[in-house]
Parts: C-alpha cells; structure tokens; sequence
C-alpha cells in the first residue's frame, strides 16, 4: 500500500486539475484584509526615485490604447463560459453547467481528508460534531446530484462515491474515533471512481470548449483570426496542463502557446484579464523598438545574469 501522503497526493491531483474548469473566488485578498507590511521607512532620495520611476510608468502607459486598438479580438476563455471582445462588442457564450453541479461532490473529498484528518485521535465532542454536520451534507449533495445535468454515468459514479464517503463518515461518527490508515483507505477505495468522472466531465467539457472556439473562427475574418488573443485565467497556484489552455491551443494553434495564448495566474474579473493584455503588449512594443526582440521584456531583466548562473531558460512550475 502506498504511504498516506502520496496517495492522497494522487488522489487531490486529479481534483485539482478539473477544478481550473470553475473559478469562482478571488485567490487575492483585499488590501484591506492583508496583514500590515514591515516596510522600511524610505530615505528623501529613495522618495524622490520612487516619485520619478512612477511618472515614467505613467508616460509609459500613455500608448496603451493605440496599442490595444491594433488587437481586433480578445477571447476570455473561462470555467463557464467564453466571453469575446471586439471593439465596444462583448459576446458572451456560455459552456455547459456540467462541471459546476458536479464540483461540490468532487470538493466533498477535500472536506472528508481535511475533517478526518483533525479528528484522527481526537475525541473532543465538539470537534465531532464537525462530522455531523458533514455527514448532513452529504446527504444533500446525494439528494441533488440525480437533478444535474450531467451524463447518467457521471451521476452514478458521482453518488457512488459520495456514498462511500458518507459510510465512512457514518462509521467513524459511531465509532467516534478515526486514524490516517483509514481515511487512507476510504480515500484509496475513491480514487478509481474520482479519476473516471474526471474523465469524463473533460472529454464533454473540451468537446463542448472546441464548438465554441470554432464557431468563433468561422464567424472571424482570418486577418483578424491571425491576431486574436486568448487568455485562460487560472488559480494562484498556476498547474500544468490546464485542459482550457489545451482546448484553445488545438483551435488557434499549438505555437501560439506563450505568444497569442496567454495562462494569467490569478487574475479572475474582466478587467484585470484586460490589464494584464495591456501589459503584455506595451512590453512586446518595446521589446521590438528597444532590443530588436519581441519578447524580451517577457523575460526578467536581470535574465542575463540569471542565465550565468542556471545555464538554460526556466520558468518554475509546480513539480509533477
């Protein structure tokens, strides 16, 4: 059997890479929210640069329109939906609701591990009745998956393990006691069925992704085809294989990936998507007028020294 930690590592994966289909909280916190700063109390020099360095960043902004203006479409390519921005038109296209109605079942699993866990030894009353009241949920998650959308299949391996899940959760509540080697267990019985639904909400999510993206191109002049960008938001912890990125990298072009089809980590609403464009493309812009490369300013500035020390590009992703 396998050490705890890596079978719910395998387990959390296949969660974690369906879940890029749905965003739907802000990863940041409010400035408000955040705790307070330990910043150094800033000499009258360091002032006045730092005074100077924000007026040229203005200057720099000043070209932003024009440059936004050359971009005849935008595609904000979502969990839920594709949203396309041309000019003052913004279309909206919406992807089936399947992933949505079936993500609380699949986030039941991160409940049971992260709840199971803290009660392992632990018998304080209250703590169980943490588990209570998760297994009352279960019991209406159970009562509304036969009401989604989603394929009969789906639905039947989702309760399948909803309901094992439940069984446990009612066993160990009788019991009042629970250790890692059974929720080790309960959680290696799941994952087969888990990894089945994951599959299939991906192979209906992409199908239905690629009819709209195609769509799109049909209704699209290929000059303006040619210079549409695509950004995928996706979660503060940016993951490997993001199966929008995928989908939308085999309608416009598998080269494009970096360069016309953009992975923003944590950005979710409109406007920062469009902020971070806008940013992407003063830099191409000075990148081509400054160092004859549009893509220089995509890397950090100090990349030349960087490279001295690790001989090769990087760029640090989540290992695998």
């Amino acid at each position: 059997m396998k050490p705890f930690r890596f079978v719910v590592k395998d387990l959390f994966y296949s969660i974690l890479i369906i879940s890029n289909f749905f965003l739907c909280v802000q990863a940041q916190d409010s400035p408000d929210k955040r705790p307070p700063q330990n910043t150094p109390q800033l000499s009258a020099l360091d002032q006045s640069f730092n005074s100077l360095n924000e007026e040229f960043r203005k200057l720099y902004r000043e070209q932003t329109k024009a440059i936004m203006d050359e971009i005849p479409l935008i595609l904000i390519v979502s969990g839920d939906s594709v949203t396309a921005l041309s000019g003052q038109s913004r279309t909206l296209y919406l992807l089936p609701n399947i992933y949505t109605e079936i993500k609380a079942s699949l986030h039941s699993v991160l409940g049971f591990q992260g709840l199971m866990v803290k009660l392992s030894g632990n018998i304080d009353d209250a703590q169980w009745q943490k588990a209570i009241h998760y297994s009352k949920y279960l019991s209406e998650l159970l009562i509304l998956i036969p009401q989604t959308t989603a394929q009969q299949k789906t639905k039947q391996l989702t309760i399948e393990f909803v309901t094992l899940i439940k069984k446990a959760t009612d066993e160990f509540i009788k019991q009042k006691q629970v250790n890692e080697n059974q929720v080790q267990a309960v959680l290696t019985k799941v994952r087969p069925i888990i990894l089945n639904v994951a599959k299939d909400i991906g192979q209906e999510s992409a199908e239905s992704l690629k009819a709209i993206l195609v769509s799109i191109q049909a209704k699209t002049s290929k000059s303006d085809w040619d210079r549409t960008i695509a950004v995928i938001p996706g979660p503060i912890t940016a993951r490997l294989n993001n199966l929008n990125v995928a989908v939308t990298a085999s309608v416009m072009g598998r080269e494009l990936l970096g360069k016309r089809i953009f992975y923003s980590e944590n950005v979710y609403d409109e406007a920062g998507i469009i902020s971070y464009i806008e940013m992407l493309m003063r830099d191409k812009k000075l990148s081509v007028m400054l160092f004859d490369d549009p893509y220089r300013m995509w890397r950090d500035l100090l990349a030349d020294t960087s490279t001295t020390i690790i001989e090769t590009d990087f760029f640090t992703p989540l290992a695998k």
